[in-house]
């Protein structure tokens, strides 16, 4: 996952502003922030890979489940590091997380764990919450019933979320090295 890229078109910054959003309308990959603004990923903006930027495309509403997801990991990497030296720091540069994810270390295997969690974790509950057209429920994930209940649920299309994760955030990986491979194994850790 190029984590400078994405964290930095997707994330908010400690300002509130959208880093690589701009307001212009688009039927494919419109988003909606808390202040009802719509917003759009800015196609001109080389931060994506091409085939992130296809893969928002061809899942309407998907955007805002990546941006959350995110938002999720950065704080859970914030909460888990709280009383350590390091305590998972973000900055407005050119890469959110620092210079820490150029290194082989602990800590960037966390952050590029618990961001593919992240976006999985939240586009599987969107699947379920009606917010992505193309998924829907896991209707194969019931639980049992009784006497007088019945699982009338939804679940979480956990299955879509992988796969998507897997596609998005492994996308921007390049090249055929150890750190290539070590990113990809964190990547999949995260998912599981």
């Amino acid at each position: 996952l190029a984590l400078s890229s994405l964290s930095n078109t997707l994330a908010v910054n400690n300002s509130g502003r959208w880093w690589g959003i701009i307001n212009v309308a688009s039927s494919t990959n419109l988003l909606t922030d808390s202040k009802n603004v719509q917003l759009v990923l800015d196609p001109s903006l080389q931060l994506l890979s091409r085939k992130q930027r296809k893969l928002i495309r061809q899942n309407p509403g998907i955007l805002h489940s990546v941006s959350s997801g995110l938002q999720t990991a950065i704080k859970e990497c914030k909460w888990q590091f709280r009383n350590r030296r390091w305590n998972c720091p973000t900055s407005q540069g050119p890469n959110i997380f620092g210079k820490i994810v150029n290194r082989g270390c602990r800590e960037t295997a966390f952050i590029f764990a618990i961001t593919s969690a992240g976006v999985t974790h939240s586009v599987a509950r969107s699947c379920s919450e009606g917010s992505i057209e193309s998924c829907t429920c896991d209707y194969r994930r019931r639980g049992p019933g009784g006497p007088d209940w019945h699982w009338g649920g939804c679940s979480d299309n956990i299955d879509f979320g992988r796969l998507f994760g897997r596609e998005f955030v492994d996308s921007s990986e390049k090249g055929r090295d150890l750190r290539f491979l070590m990113n990809l194994h964190n990547n999949e850790a995260g998912r599981m």
